[in-house]
């Protein structure tokens, strides 16, 4: 006899996040979903998410929350100045207690005129606002998702200002043009998830903490 025990709302979320990361990585190689700009990305995860979700409501309390856009007061930040907009907030709840997740995307299109350095230190902008979410909630389980057609940014390369290639690690501070400085308490690791239907080539990033 095997025993079993549901699982918990923090385990069923994180599962939702993750089971959802996966169907849209696969959707959107296999070409049945288009992600053409960062809010397309956004509406489709979150559609997924609140579909996945549903299924994990499993008592009659539970209940799947996805809010896009959800306002946040944060300590200032490089990118932020103490209020902060996460691009896609997620609750499980069922009534008396709740697990939440923060999600930050970045889509980095490729194009001729791609300020390619910028967007690579725009991640670390997100992970450094992700620690700050997660100081004012604790509990919270935050992830950076990243979406690329262009290989140049999964390629680990030494001596790269800003490098997020595939096995490259974040730096702890990092200043930048413009006075701009990013300060991580923890250190994350690039690891692409790379997808080639035979036409185009899709890269996308998972980072949890």
């Amino acid at each position: 006899m095997t025993q079993h025990k549901v699982p918990t709302l923090t385990e069923r979320l994180q599962e939702i996040v993750e089971l959802s990361y996966r169907i849209l990585c696969n959707k959107v190689a296999a070409g049945s979903i288009q992600i053409p700009n960062e809010a397309s990305m956004q509406m489709q995860l979150g559609t997924i998410l609140n579909w996945v979700g549903k299924l994990y409501e499993l008592d009659k309390y539970d209940h799947i929350f996805v809010e896009l856009e959800s306002p946040k007061e944060i300590a200032e930040t490089c990118k932020s100045k103490g209020k902060a907009r996460c691009d896609i907030y997620v609750t499980l709840t069922n009534g008396n207690s709740k697990a939440a997740a923060a999600i930050e995307l970045k889509h980095l299109k490729k194009d001729p005129n791609e300020a390619v350095t910028d967007n690579r230190f725009f991640v670390l902008q997100d992970l450094e606002n992700l620690e700050q979410y997660k100081v004012v909630e604790p509990e919270l389980m935050c992830y950076e998702i990243v979406y690329t057609d262009n290989t140049n940014h999964t390629i680990n390369k030494a001596g790269l200002t800003v490098n997020i290639g595939d096995g490259a690690t974040s730096p702890q501070v990092l200043g930048y043009t413009q006075g701009r400085k990013v300060t991580l308490q923890g250190h994350y690791t690039f690891l692409w998830d790379m997808y080639d239907n035979g036409s185009e080539k899709h890269c996308f990033l998972k980072i949890s903490f």
